[in-house]
Order: structure tokens, then sequence, then C-alpha cells
């Protein structure tokens, strides 16, 4: 983990050091431009359970198209200044998550080639290991 953390520091350090704004990462599509399309996460509560367990919906909101994308205990949006935090690239256009009972989701959305890329992660209390284990959930198309 303290390697992650030395690498995303010293890379954040480094993309701000450069004179001139980079467009695109070898083909990727990754970019550091402002972002093409309006894009966040809508959270919307959906009641408790019979037990009292909170329930919600998450969304990706594209230029006002709405694409759910999971149900969760806990969401709230993720500011930029918490990314790191959350172990959520620099260059990720929007996040969201929550953390109840020992365990929480967590999601941040890439503009990649003309797609939102959702990333889907989670964290329990009782993981033998470090980290927020996001792999790829969800592919939307930009549309203008």
């Amino acid at each position: 983990m303290r390697l992650l953390v030395c690498s995303s520091i010293f890379l954040l350090f480094f993309a701000a050091c450069q004179s001139e704004p980079k467009t695109k990462d070898n083909g990727t599509g990754l970019t550091t431009d402002s972002p093409t399309a309006k894009v966040h996460f809508r959270c919307e509560s959906s009641g408790e359970d019979e037990n009292g367990v909170p329930h919600n919906e998450v969304f990706l909101v594209v230029n006002d198209q709405s694409t759910k994308v999971a149900d969760v205990t806990a969401c709230d949006e993720i500011t930029k200044d918490s990314y790191l935090t959350f172990q959520i690239p620099a260059n990720a256009v929007a996040a969201c998550g929550g953390w109840y009972a020992g365990a929480g989701d967590y999601f941040y959305a890439l503009e990649v080639k003309g797609q939102i890329v959702v990333m889907k992660g989670w964290q329990a209390e009782e993981q033998t290991d470090e980290g927020y284990h996001y792999e790829q959930d969800l592919v939307v198309p930009i549309k203008k």
C-alpha cells in the first residue's frame, strides 16, 4: 500500500510540473484534458428494511442520461480532495461510495475514448489484504 501511495504522490507531482497539458496517454484514451461530458453519480435512498439496514441505489449520470450502477447500503459523493484516501486516480471524473456495518462499496468513473468507464471497489474490516479491490464494472458511451 505504501508503494501505491508513494507512486500516486510522485505521479501527481510529476504531472503538476509539466509545462504543457498532456492530451493522450500512449493510445489508452485517458486524458488530462477537461472531460467532454458532464458526469456525476446520484445516490437515491430506497429506505430501510425490516432490520433497519439502509438501502440505496447508485446511478451514473452522463449528460443527463441516467444508468443504474448498483444497490448498496451507503452512498455519498466522494470529492476530488478525498480521491487519494480512497485510492481513486486523480483523473477520475466522479466518485461515490460509503461504509456501513463494517463494509463499504466504492465507485469512480473515468472518461476513456468517448466512453465513461465505471470502476467498482469494496473494502471490509475483516479483509486480510489492503486496498479497495477496484475492477471495471460498467462502460457507458457518451451521447451528446
